[in-house]
């Protein structure tokens, strides 16, 4: 029904007043907003006693009166004004939540000549103002016709033939009044009808509300405050597989929901309790489903009061979190892991440096010694410490901060280049499968790196199955089309290396902990605990992820994505070795270890070269400044107290100083781009070193 057809009739030439009465402004607010826009005039006031006063002081047309209210109630409210004489004529509509029939009943013996149930329609409301106003415009008519009649027929009492016209007057006025009461007896009926469809809105909109009440995909139900279920939606009883005569009118704790554990049972009991006290409760509960899986649900039990604060009911409602428990775990493992890489980085670079001590001066002792009887223990250091160098390779590894000499691969090439070997290390008792994608999976990557990933895979698998079984080795592309859960892996091209064993699996606590460096379930003497963390470290270094998945006594499967390019060859560059000679440059040497720095300036100067030494970055400048008209080669250390290396040869580049530099490090991320490419005229020398490779390393730069 259109806005013009609920606009309110004018009373005496003015807009009929609505007096208001609520203790809650936003109810008030929203019944003024209701009226004002259909020609009405809406007072307001908040308790009884100002609505009483307001009242005999503005004499509205209409009052829409709360019932629960501090103080005077609106059943007194109502008393009184009908006791009061100023407004005793005036219409009372309730206005309330409470929508029981006793409530309705003590509303009209108060007085009351309609009730209206919050949350009200507009429509519904507008027409049963409509409707009274009405009423009370033809009742205060008819009564100021009787009221007429009456002085008419008192006034003229003398002359009876006047009296007998007037009263014929007030007959033919009394049959008017009665064709204008037929007629709005006609608009009674249509507002009836209007009313009824007003109903049938309130049903659908009911209808609307509970569909969406049983399709939410939150579980939700209701309770008395003593716990005893009264309703429950679709997704709820789905979620426990149970019907609605299961649970309803039953002890919330006895449902299906809980009666898989008797802990849950008793704590949702207590929360009843809480709750019933007026606490909002929440807590996290695992469910398991009838086929073994758990789920984990964010439970929360919400107390609802009236007006007077007492709890009415209960609002149970749960949510399905497992999928964000998943992810959170898997952030926490990232995370460790990254910290975990860090620090092995970071203990890596502090033993290349006394590494490079022990090496270095170790290869000078042995150049010393010739062939004296003491030149096998010599040997014995270096190999230790060639071992111990390989050590450090792993850890660096892991943490991605080894450096990679990459170039388009191409991933079927590698894993049929490695086949042999793989046959060779799993034995013949292991049935051996390699399939390939059709189409050529060029990466930007390290052969060896990759090779020594399935190397390191190939042995887990075989160790893991000790009576035979099948290894197998599967290359595929694969388009993202976005980000794959539990990985930093964005939309785009990438290889996927599938590498599966039927061995005896791994269980869950292990699998949360496969990546960590020395972690190992394998006997003492057998196993580093580094073949994993390696395989970690090296995907990560490629831009890829790696992913596992196991169970037990049905085998593992590891899952690598490398980002694929658009190189359509593989190129495969042979290095050719540097002469080991010495020279007669000048060299500024900058390295803040002193046992590493006193190695470098006894090798370089035995070899012919003059070395001037630091002992940090803001040293070295000061020399570079004072000596560089004879300096041919700075050497820097990457990481040096006061100013590092790569601050020092930025600033002598600022100041238009052309030299060679070669860097040296531990660990060389601090050096290299993102794609591990040195850039042009920068040399790097990866610590540990020999006097041989130290001697290579110089000449190349110089040269």
């Amino acid at each position: 029904m259109s806005p013009e057809a609920h606009k309110a009739s004018p009373i005496d030439g003015r807009k009929p007043v609505i007096l208001a009465v609520d203790d809650d402004a936003n109810n008030l607010s929203v019944v003024r907003d209701c009226l004002t826009g259909f020609n009405y005039t809406v007072l307001v006031a908040e308790d009884g006693e100002s609505a009483i006063s307001r009242a005999d002081y503005a004499r509205p047309d209409l009052i829409l009166l709360d019932i629960m209210m501090p103080g005077m109630d609106g059943y007194e409210t109502c008393r009184q004004l009908k006791r009061q004489e100023s407004t005793r004529e005036i219409p009372v509509i309730f206005m309330s939540a409470l929508a029981e029939t006793g409530h309705k009943v003590q509303g009209l013996e108060a007085g009351a000549v309609d009730y209206v149930t919050k949350p009200f329609q507009q429509e519904e409301l507008l027409a049963r103002v409509g409707v009274h106003l009405s009423i009370r415009d033809l009742n205060r008519r008819l009564q100021e016709a009787n009221e007429l009649l009456e002085a008419r027929v008192e006034a003229r009492t003398i002359d009876l033939a006047i009296a007998n016209r007037v009263l014929e007057d007030e007959i033919a006025e009394r049959q008017a009044a009665q064709e204008q009461l037929q007629e709005q007896a006609v608009v009674l009926e249509e507002k009836f009808e209007e009313l009824q469809v007003a109903q049938v809105a309130l049903r659908t909109s009911e209808q609307k509300f509970r569909a969406i009440f049983d399709q939410t995909f939150q579980l939700i139900g209701l309770t008395t405050p003593e716990g005893i279920m009264l309703e429950a939606n679709q997704t709820a009883l789905s979620f426990c597989g149970a019907a609605e005569c299961e649970v309803l009118n039953k002890p919330f704790w006895e449902t299906p929901w809980w009666n898989h554990s008797d802990d849950q049972r008793e704590r949702v009991r207590l929360a009843v309790q809480q709750a019933a006290a007026g606490e909002f409760v929440r807590f996290e509960a695992p469910r398991q489903t009838p086929d073994g899986v758990t789920h984990y649900i964010d439970f929360s039990l919400k107390p609802i009061m009236d007006a007077d604060g007492k709890v009415v009911m209960l609002i149970p409602e749960g949510r399905d979190i497992t999928s964000y428990k998943k992810l959170e775990e898997q952030l926490r493992q990232s995370q460790k892991m990254e910290a975990i890489g860090t620090l092995a980085g970071g203990v890596a670079h502090d033993f290349n440096n006394i590494l490079t001590a022990i090496m270095g001066f170790g290869s000078i002792l042995r150049s010393k010694l010739g062939d004296s009887p003491f030149t096998h223990y010599v040997d014995d250091i270096l190999t230790a410490s060639d071992r111990a160098a390989k050590l450090t390779l792993s850890l660096l590894a892991f943490s991605r901060k080894q450096i990679m000499e990459t170039k388009p691969e191409g991933i079927n090439e590698i894993v049929r280049t490695i086949d042999k070997i793989l046959r060779r290390v799993i034995g013949d008792d292991i049935d051996f499968q390699c399939s390939f994608a059709p189409e050529e999976l060029v990466i930007m990557g390290d052969c060896g790196q990759i090779e020594q990933v399935l190397m390191n895979l190939a042995v887990n698998a075989r160790d893991a199955m000790p009576k035979g079984g099948i290894l197998s080795i599967k290359t595929e592309q694969l388009e993202l089309t976005e980000e794959l859960p539990g990985t930093s892996l964005t939309p785009g091209p990438y290889a996927k290396i599938t590498v599966s064993d039927t061995g005896h699996g791994i269980d869950e606590g292990t699998l949360q902990r496969i990546f960590e460096p020395f972690f190992t379930t394998k006997e003492v003497g057998k196993g580093t605990g580094l073949g994993l963390s390696i395989v970690y470290g090296i995907i990560k270094q490629h831009g890829g992820e790696v992913t596992v998945y196991s169970e037990i006594g049905k085998g593992t499967c590891f899952k690598i994505y490398l980002p694929l390019v658009n190189s359509c060859e593989a190129r495969h560059e042979k290095k050719t070795d540097v002469p080991v000679v010495g020279g007669i440059e000048t060299i500024l040497l900058a390295e803040d270890n002193d046992a590493v720095r006193n190695f470098m300036v006894q090798a370089l100067e035995e070899y012919g070269y003059n070395v001037i030494a630091a002992m940090n970055g803001l040293e070295a400048l000061e020399k570079y400044r004072t000596y560089k008209d004879r300096i041919q080669l700075m050497m820097l250390d990457v990481v040096m107290p006061k100013m590092n290396g790569r601050e020092v040869f930025e600033i002598i580049r600022r100041e238009g100083e052309q030299v060679r530099v070669l860097f040296s490090s531990g660990y060389t991320a601090d050096i290299i781009e993102q794609d591990g490419v040195m850039e042009d005229g920068v040399g790097f020398l990866a610590k540990p070193v020999t006097v041989q490779v130290l001697l290579a390393k110089v000449r190349e730069a110089l040269d």
